[in-house]
């Protein structure tokens, strides 16, 4: 099975747009899709229109137990929703222990999922490290500008030391996020990532007001505005995706 973490220890990157998106693509591609929200904020539930507190999903993690699924509007996706109580994990888990927290509930999971996404929170928190130990496939979504490359290195730097002790774990793709493919600095940075991390650069997702709009509508962007450039630019993004992960 395939488990992806997508990770940034920095906000605002396209994040949880792309795991969320990503996994509706896949889900329209159809593919059967978990997406896990493991960030307190539960940006990526809203993103489904779906409110939770939190609680079952760190109940799971406490007792190693499977964690809460709930199905999803969108075709071939379902979700294990997160809440405000999953930031009790920061005082209550750490150590070696907590890493393997995550990985003992997918275990518990039934199964039948061509691919896991774990949409991560954006720090280099616990809950961010036992989805790296849970995974064997990294996703770096990543805005295109020079201050977000400067960041990426260490980003990195935290996936290269925890594969250290998890030889399994591969960065697969960087994602540039929120570009503006006509704004002349924008090749440069292009040109930038692609010979930092050749042959891992995905298409890029330009900067779209439907991709703002769509997770106050509680949609992926692909049913809250099919003709949109979002729309357009994850598809992409998820099909070379496709061919890009074991």
């Amino acid at each position: 099975m395939q488990i992806i973490a997508v990770v940034n220890h920095k906000g605002g990157v396209g994040k949880t747009t792309s795991a969320v998106n990503i996994a509706a693509c896949w889900g329209e591609m159809g593919q059967k899709v978990l997406l896990v929200d493991l960030d307190s904020q539960g940006s990526a539930s809203l993103s489904f229109g779906i409110k939770d507190d939190g609680q079952e999903i760190l109940n799971a993690l406490q007792k190693s137990i499977a964690l809460p699924v709930v199905h999803t509007q969108a075709e071939g996706v379902d979700l294990v929703p997160a809440g405000p109580y999953l930031a009790n994990a920061r005082q209550r888990f750490s150590g070696s222990i907590g890493k393997e927290l995550l990985i003992r509930s997918l275990k518990q999971m039934p199964g039948g999922w061509e691919k896991i996404i774990i949409d991560c929170p954006p720090s280099l928190e616990i809950l961010t490290l036992a989805a790296l130990q849970a995974s064997n496939q990294v996703i770096i979504p990543v805005e295109a500008s020079y201050l977000a490359l400067s960041g990426l290195q260490q980003m990195v730097d935290t996936v290269t030391s925890v594969g250290n002790d998890h030889p399994g774990l591969v960065i697969r793709a960087a994602i540039p996020c929120r570009a503006h493919p006509r704004r002349r600095v924008h090749q440069a940075i292009m040109e930038q990532l692609e010979k930092l991390y050749p042959g891992k650069v995905s298409p890029v997702v330009r900067e779209n007001a439907a991709l703002a709009e769509a997770p106050g509508r509680g949609q992926p962007v692909i049913l809250s505005a099919p003709k949109s450039h979002g729309t357009e630019d994850y598809r992409r993004v998820a099909l070379w995706l496709s061919g890009h992960i074991d």
